[in-house]
């Protein structure tokens, strides 16, 4: 009899210990599950960024002008904790110009001082020599790095464009120097899973 009992004691120990180890492995495949849902879906927004680059180009269409940046037309986004690239396109009309692009300076507005916002461009003037025609690829031309702990806001970025032609006269490049962004954070759901 106490023989049965023992029997049946190592029995049920042996089933909830199954029972357990079936149940968290359960667990981790489900948190594997929800993170790579999570994470694909976060990866189809930053495919969106690759189209907004592609954008960019289209914007000569209905612009005209021979520059065209992110920030121009509409607010861009910059996230704090992180580099962010502005990036240019130049619809160069002849060959063996040299076009520049340079900051000027920054402006902030709605919760962040124009204090806090002094040093976050980090990269500050673009150029490239004998600029090829028709080329409409974006160029990374300033980089803005903004800490983790800055402040949510706008800053407006200022440059100047131009281009030396090959007899040496500096031509202003046109199109809005004048560059909008937003400063958002990325959401917890990204520093968290990903």
């Amino acid at each position: 009899m106490m023989l049965q009992r023992k029997s049946g004691a190592i029995e049920l120990s042996m089933t909830t210990l199954i029972v357990v180890v079936l149940s968290l492995t359960l667990l981790i495949l489900g948190f594997v599950f929800i993170r790579s849902i999570m994470c694909g879906a976060i990866g189809l927004t930053e495919s969106i960024n690759d189209k907004t680059e592609r954008e960019v180009t289209q914007l000569f269409e209905t612009s005209g002008n021979e520059l065209v940046c992110d920030g121009s037309q509409e607010s861009g986004s910059l996230v704090p904790g992180e580099e962010n690239h502005i990036f240019c396109s130049i619809n160069a009309k002849t060959q063996k110009n040299d076009y520049y692009v340079v900051y000027e300076k920054i402006e902030a507005s709605g919760g962040i001082s124009d204090r806090e916002v002094i040093n976050w461009v980090t990269r500050k003037t673009w150029s490239e020599s004998d600029f090829p025609t028709n080329d409409r690829d974006p160029r990374k031309t300033l980089t803005v790095s903004i800490p983790e702990e800055a402040s949510e806001g706008d800053v407006r970025i200022n440059i100047d464009a131009y281009k030396i032609t090959e007899t040496g006269e500096r031509i202003s490049l046109g199109g809005s120097k004048n560059l909008d962004f937003k400063v958002t954070r990325t959401g917890i759901v990204r520093n968290v899973l990903c």
